[in-house]
């Protein structure tokens, strides 16, 4: 099991996606009610999102009538001397009565959290530099590249049809599920403005921006529709595909294991770059930093850089940057000049 310091910054949310929490719920069995005890007597200040994720993902379920007697009076003698500091005597008619309010009150919040994290879709962005796992619906694992947003249906919608929609770059890892026939599997789609990713089990990296989509292959197999263009493509593992804006037709080919851990770098934090133009450079940094780079002067255009860049720390890209072509580079706002200077042209 998990350590506890895992949860300690769970919100109700969290606790919906965790798969241990999910199968507490789904099979609450004594060893797993004791975990989850200790957790809530470790970080009390848990106690909170973790009875609303429990309201909301047994589908409200809880009901007043299950209160004791005794716990209504230890309740209602906190609730005295917290705003009143005195022993005012409540009756027992009134303690009822508020404690029905009570009640409603929190299965009309429950309902709130269950219409949003079942009814509604959901949407995820990673900021610059930011990287972030997510755990699907179904088990299914996706990683979040930094600047990215994975559209997810409800989760009702998601019962019939397991799809999402994608902008960025994102490395999944999808998990089969048995379609309802017991013989064939469901397929998972993954959604693009380029093209649509079909599969039913497997690992695979998208990278989609406005400029190009690239699908590589390390497990299972994927079809590739781009609406509009047939046939589908067809993948097999260790495959790169690439649409360009304005190709028709992708760019198939096979590409050595070494290829493939440099494509898929970013996941451990790293942009690896092999004789990469500047032209390359400034567009990663756009896109995985947010700043733009510009040189001072022309004379610098064709240097290339060849090594390791932190996904997550751009004074550090900087820096590697600025001693690799012997330039300073001074960041202002949004953009990063490279210059024989420390002043910004």
């Amino acid at each position: 099991m998990k350590s506890y310091q895992d949860y300690i910054h769970f919100r109700t949310e969290d606790f919906l996606g965790d798969s241990l929490f999910k199968e507490w719920l789904a099979e609450p069995t004594p060893e797993m009610k004791a975990y989850w005890q200790g957790l809530l007597q470790t970080h009390p200040h848990l106690a909170a999102p973790f009875n609303q994720a429990r309201i909301a993902g047994l589908g409200m379920e809880a009901s007043w009538t299950s209160f004791s007697d005794e716990y209504v009076e230890t309740l209602f003698g906190r609730i005295r001397q917290s705003a009143t500091g005195t022993d005012t005597v409540i009756g027992w008619r009134n303690r009822r009565m508020y404690l029905v309010a009570a009640s409603v009150t929190a299965l009309l919040l429950a309902g709130a959290w269950v219409t949003r994290f079942f009814v509604l879709p959901q949407t995820i962005h990673t900021g610059y530099g930011e990287l972030r796992d997510v755990e699907l619906y179904d088990g299914s694992l996706v990683t979040l590249n930094a600047n990215s947003t994975l559209n997810l249906p409800s989760r009702l919608d998601w019962r019939t049809k397991r799809e999402v929609w994608l902008n960025g770059e994102a490395y999944f890892t999808v998990r089969k599920q048995a379609a309802p026939d017991g013989h064939t599997y469901r397929k998972f789609t993954v959604h693009t403005h380029r093209v649509d990713v079909t599969v039913l089990g497997t690992r695979f990296n998208i990278y989609t921006r406005p400029q190009k989509t690239q699908v590589l292959l390390d497990e299972g197999r994927v079809e590739l529709d781009r609406p509009g263009h047939q046939p589908p493509v067809l993948m097999r593992p260790g495959q790169f595909v690439e649409y360009g804006q304005e190709k028709t037709n992708a760019i198939i080919k096979t590409i050595p294991a070494a290829q493939s851990r440099q494509v898929n770098a970013w996941k451990r934090n790293l942009l690896i770059f092999t004789d990469a133009g500047m032209t390359e450079l400034g567009r990663r940094f756009s896109e995985i930093y947010g700043v733009s780079l510009i040189l001072e002067g022309d004379a610098f255009s064709d240097q290339q850089f060849t090594g390791e860049l932190p996904v997550n720390d751009l004074n550090k890209a900087l820096l590697i940057l600025s001693k690799t072509f012997d330039m300073q580079a001074v960041k202002d706002g949004q953009r990063v000049y490279f210059t024989t200077t420390t002043e910004v042209p």
